[in-house]
């Protein structure tokens, strides 16, 4: 089997590739292509395409870097993307030359400092054979809002009442993320020793659909007396959907500010919006997993193991260190 592997522009090869992933039953791929990709691309994203003895797409795999704060210096990670390989060539060895050029590759553009993905079982095996480690799994996690039954939505909203008399300071305000620029949260603020995202406005668009949308909301909290951008803490929630689900994408904020301080507000908006579950992925057994754990989050399933391959040494120290990170789905390929 005569396989060729080569780094290219993605946007150069944009009709190839999407054929690719319709053909083998992704028809939603180039929806989210188009929607990512040219953002990614300026940003220093990359593909590998594989092509057969006719020149013909039949692998890919994209990395996107990512910016991270960890501790007191920047990391960059790169996120392995969109692996796919054509059934005619869906065995071990193809895939396996597809990772290990990747990874070669990545070492050698010098400015990441570890790659990682969510992969399924089939990629992980390849993963793990070309020198990747499981650091951690991606775990939704699940907090109760209300429920459809009058009796048991009483219970749940004293117990939320509870918490928000509990809480002392400022409210947070419910804005439109139409209204809110994302730049206000982009950067991670004060001194914090886990590994912490950098965030924007493109980076939104790009992972959330239509974003920003309706059902799009910024809960800010505003410095004391501070009249300009608040960006003390911010936490971005699509939804209630139809079905009473919101999801938490993001949370912006300073070290010093515990969630337990930030989501009796959102829980308050979210039921009055009939709000029944509020769900967040991130790192199992984790710091931030375990303040999820105590404001009343509970872990509903594994979503996906977490496997990372260093490339310098502040990307070792960065994946020995999974109990720091402080992710969430926006950050993975999910």
């Amino acid at each position: 089997m005569t396989l060729t592997i080569k780094a290219v522009n993605p946007l150069d090869h944009v009709e190839e590739i999407k054929r690719l992933f319709v053909d083998n039953e992704r028809p939603d791929f180039p929806e989210f292509f188009d929607r990512a990709y040219p953002t990614y691309v300026r940003a220093g994203g990359v593909s590998w395409v594989g092509r057969d003895a006719g020149g013909r797409v039949v692998m890919h795999v994209a990395c996107f870097p990512q910016r991270f704060r960890f501790g007191a210096r920047d990391v960059v990670g790169g996120l392995l993307v969109n692996a796919l390989v054509a059934r005619s060539h869906r065995s071990f060895f193809p895939a396996q030359a597809l990772f290990k050029i990747t990874k070669h590759d990545a070492r050698v553009r010098g400015d990441l400092d570890f790659l990682y993905t969510d992969p399924n079982d089939q990629a992980k095996a390849v993963l793990n054979v070309c020198g990747f480690t499981q650091v951690g799994t991606l775990g939704r996690y699940v907090l109760l809002l209300g429920d459809r039954r009058w009796l048991a939505d009483r219970a749940i909203g004293l117990a939320h009442a509870a918490r928000r008399i509990a809480r002392r300071g400022a409210p947070l305000q419910a804005r439109s993320a139409k209204d809110v620029s994302a730049g206000d949260f982009e950067a991670p603020t004060g001194d914090s020793p886990r590994l912490r995202p950098y965030h924007g406005g493109v980076r939104y668009a790009a992972r959330l659909m239509g974003y920003p949308t309706s059902l799009d909301w910024w809960f800010t909290l505003q410095q004391n007396g501070d009249r300009g951008p608040p960006r003390r803490a911010g936490l971005l929630v699509r939804g209630p959907d139809s079905s009473g689900v919101a999801v938490l994408h993001a949370v912006r904020r300073d070290p010093g500010v515990p969630l337990g301080r930030l989501l009796p507000d959102v829980v308050a908006t979210l039921r009055g919006q009939g709000g029944t579950r509020l769900q967040i992925w991130t790192l199992v057994d984790s710091l931030f997993a375990g303040e999820l754990w105590q404001t009343g989050f509970v872990l509903r399933d594994r979503a996906a193991p977490i496997v990372a391959a260093a490339l310098t040494a502040a990307g070792e120290t960065v994946l020995r260190s999974p109990n720091l990170w402080e992710i969430t789905s926006l950050d993975c390929d999910r």
